[in-house]
């Protein structure tokens, strides 16, 4: 019953704010709102193998209803609530549930001027660093549903183009700190979790710096039966190299430290990229607007050594590269675990129309150490991992609608069990934002 007075409840807020000029309510308030209807189908994508009949479809409706209140400059208070919940079309016979509605956004920031020019945000919160290499999403078991952190985070402006930003956080296995309804026990991560970090970064002359220090403690639970901990140092630069043309390089790099159990933990992993904004004399749709070649190295780990060699990705387990390998990953390590991986890339952007641009991203992928035949699963005896193909077609509407046709295929290689199937992953995406 309360599900049914939530929707209409939404209902009436699509339609009233639809027909309003703009999004304050008053100078003090307000008002936001995205309703995100997705279709995704994909057939193999976790096991490789086409025999095991694990075609799956489903829609992902995501709902989330916030507001803002600034009673004054340097005080705000963010409030949003947010549900996701799937309807499953195969495999067939699964029970239907609305999920949770729960508290995605509550933070209260404070602009402090004197005696140093501070931003203080305390409370549930996003925080994305950067590219999202290390900090973006603190629950990566409940997919796209959220990102947030419990965090207090602190953005000191040293001076113009010049800041550092310090935050600390709390994440547990399942939401216990806020009210929920209809609460199921939605997994957010494996075990609870502690991080800190410090990142700066600046404009130097025509050069954009960043460099961070971010710990992140693992705490034992039932499943994992000991603590773990690592603490990675690194920085990201773009670097214009060309005055004369619109080509840039952008590196990301990081070394890991830390303890896993009994045994260290020390790994690498980074990003290098050429970004070239052509500027051609015509435009035509089947000229690219922006081209992409670069390449990923993520340290993977060494069987013949007791230390932990494999890169830990932090808080950044989304989708940075693919949407669909994400699933692959699930029986190496888990969900987006993105480690023990190289990857040649290129990638190229074409403008359709003025609202619609199609993007076409090709991976070679490697891993640095073979699985070996004695696992299951990768359960290959080589090093390639195989190839990776993405077309997204995206489309805006206007200000308030949006949407997406998004494609990739995979072709495993020696890295998987011999026979490995390729997969194919599909999803369509409608947006409404206010």
């Amino acid at each position: 019953m309360i599900y049914r007075y939530f929707m209409i409840a939404v209902f009436l807020f699509t339609v009233i704010v639809s027909s309003s000029d703009g999004k304050e309510l008053n100078k003090h308030w307000t008002v936001t709102y995205d309703e995100r209807f997705r279709i995704e189908t994909w057939d193999n994508a976790i096991t490789l193998d086409d025999s095991a009949k694990n075609s799956t479809t489903y829609t992902r409706t995501r709902t989330r209803l916030g507001t803002i209140w600034s009673p004054s400059p340097n005080v705000t208070l963010g409030l949003r609530l947010t549900n996701a919940f799937r309807y499953y079309l195969a495999p067939t016979g699964r029970d239907f549930s609305l999920n949770e509605i729960f508290v995605d956004h509550l933070y209260l920031k404070l602009k402090i001027l004197s005696p140093l020019p501070l931003t203080c945000t305390i409370g549930r919160q996003d925080i994305m660093l950067g590219e999202g290499f290390i900090v973006l999403d603190g629950n990566p078991l409940d997919g796209s549903r959220s990102a947030y952190f419990n965090a207090v985070r602190i953005d000191w402006a040293i001076r113009p183009n010049h800041e550092l930003i310090a935050f600390a956080c709390y994440q547990e296995e399942t939401d216990d700190w806020l009210p929920i309804i209809h609460e199921s026990g939605q997994a957010l991560i494996e075990r609870p979790e502690t991080g800190f970090g410090l990142y700066y970064r600046g404009k130097w002359s025509r050069r954009d710096i960043q460099t961070y220090l971010v710990y992140l403690k693992h705490d034992n639970n039932k499943n994992y039966t000991f603590e773990s901990n690592v603490s990675t140092i690194g920085g990201r630069i773009v670097q214009p190299v060309f005055r004369s043309i619109d080509l840039a390089a952008v590196v990301e790099a990081g070394y890991q430290f830390g303890e896993n159990g009994n045994n260290d933990h020390r790994a690498w992993g980074g990003y290098a990229y050429l970004r070239y904004n052509p500027k051609w004399k015509l435009q035509y749709f089947f000229l690219p607007v922006n081209l992409t070649a670069g390449m990923i190295y993520l340290s993977g780990d060494n069987p013949d050594t007791d230390t932990r060699e494999g890169w830990d990705p932090v808080f950044a387990r989304w989708p940075k590269w693919s949407e669909g390998y994400i699933y692959t990953q699930i029986k190496e390590e888990t969900v987006a675990w993105w480690s023990n991986l190289v990857s040649f890339n290129v990638e190229f952007l074409f403008s359709l129309t003025a609202g619609a641009n199609l993007k076409l991203t090709y991976h070679h992928l490697i891993a640095p150490y073979e699985a070996g035949t004695s696992s299951a699963f990768p359960g290959g005896d080589g090093n390639s991992r195989g190839e990776l193909f993405i077309g997204k077609l995206s489309y805006k509407f206007d200000q308030s609608w949006s949407g997406h046709l998004l494609w990739e295929y995979f072709d495993p290689g020696d890295f998987y069990f011999d026979g490995a199937d390729s997969y194919a992953w599909m999803r369509a995406e409608l947006m409404y934002r206010f």
